[in-house]
């Protein structure tokens, strides 16, 4: 039995490497080349592959570069969010700062009544409110600034 065994065995560790070499092999058929795993006509050339296989170090090497780049990128485009965020907070400040100023003018009488837009003088409610919600936009636009920032 154990000597069946050490046949097959010895037949199975034969046949390995040939099943691992996957021949490719140079084909013409009608005038064109084409290359396959399994001889075409009888005129297949089969052609020797070498395949590089590089040493671990420089495998190592690339791994390390890569995760430098992902790590820049990312960096970058945090960088970016927070350019974007600060631009639309400082787009918004001026806003409101714009639409404070008119209250001011409509309150003192130095502006047309074209100046609202609707010709309607604002009231102190309404300006109140506009305060808030403005309040709680640049809050949101903050919290979301400093959350980018912690992730540096």
């Amino acid at each position: 039995m154990s000597r069946i065994l050490a046949i097959c065995l010895g037949t199975l560790i034969a046949a390995i490497p040939l099943s691992l070499q996957a021949g490719v092999y140079q084909c013409t058929v009608n005038g064109k080349v084409t290359f396959s795993d399994i001889p075409c006509t009888g005129d297949a050339k089969p052609m020797d592959l070498r395949i590089y296989t590089p040493p671990a170090e420089a495998v190592a090497e690339a791994s390390k570069q890569t995760q430098a780049i992902e790590k820049d990128l990312a960096t970058s485009q945090k960088q970016r969010q927070l350019e974007v965020l600060r631009a639309e907070a400082e787009a918004k400040t001026l806003k409101m700062n714009n639409e404070i100023t008119r209250y001011n003018e409509q309150l003192t009488g130095t502006t047309s009544s074209q100046a609202d837009g609707a010709g309607e003088k604002r009231s102190a409610a309404e300006i109140q409110a506009m305060t808030r919600r403005h309040q709680s936009e640049m809050e949101a636009l903050n919290k979301q600034i400093s959350t980018l920032q912690q992730k540096k």
